[in-house]
């Protein structure tokens, strides 16, 4: 049996020890957002003229919205595909991106328990879609309405550095997710 005193001390000692952890993680943490702030992003406003597709690797309906940029002429569609996916389709000039409009892949940091990066996701207001506990890599849903929602979510994501090593869409024909490498400044 250990005396009180002892006790005492011990329960002491790891409240001081766990005391230093949380100080210096909250230092680290507010280091890493002293960077530069990140450029805005491109505005876009939602239009009801009909502008045409450009030519999709899949069957689809009308697109649900489109959105169009003042800025940069870069015009966005949400479209649903014959198994009721959506898709944001961005055409910029010549350049056509389709991207998983609702989802979003996060690439969780290995060293931190999983039941700590879920929360972690949760308690930010992501629902968390699949998992793969190799991998720490997870989908997580978002609003596909919003014109800016990847790039919105995307940035939060990250901003949750060192707990998320990197959050992107999910392009088009990609079935299994990977690390991967993001910039949507």
């Amino acid at each position: 049996m250990i005396p009180q005193a002892q006790r005492v001390k011990v329960f002491a000692g790891g409240f001081f020890i766990g005391c230093i952890i949380a100080a210096a993680i909250a230092l680290y943490r507010a280091a890493g957002e002293e960077g530069a702030p990140l450029p805005p992003l491109t505005t876009f406003e939602v239009t009801t003229a009909d502008i045409p597709l450009p030519e999709l690797p899949f069957p689809h309906p009308k697109p649900f919205k489109t959105w169009t940029s003042p800025e940069t002429a870069e015009t966005r569609w949400l479209v649903q595909d014959q198994s009721e996916n959506l898709w944001r389709v961005s055409q910029n000039g010549d350049a056509v991106q389709i991207f998983r409009a609702n989802e979003l892949q996060v690439d969780g940091n290995p060293g931190i328990e999983t039941p700590a990066l879920r929360a972690g996701l949760e308690h930010n207001g992501f629902e968390i879609l699949s998992f793969d506990p190799l991998t720490t890599i997870f989908t997580v849903a978002i609003n596909p309405f919003d014109a800016n929602s990847i790039e919105k979510n995307a940035r939060l994501l990250v901003s949750r550095e060192p707990y998320i090593l990197g959050a992107g869409p999910i392009p088009f024909g990609t079935d299994k997710l990977t690390r991967f490498d993001t910039n949507l400044n």
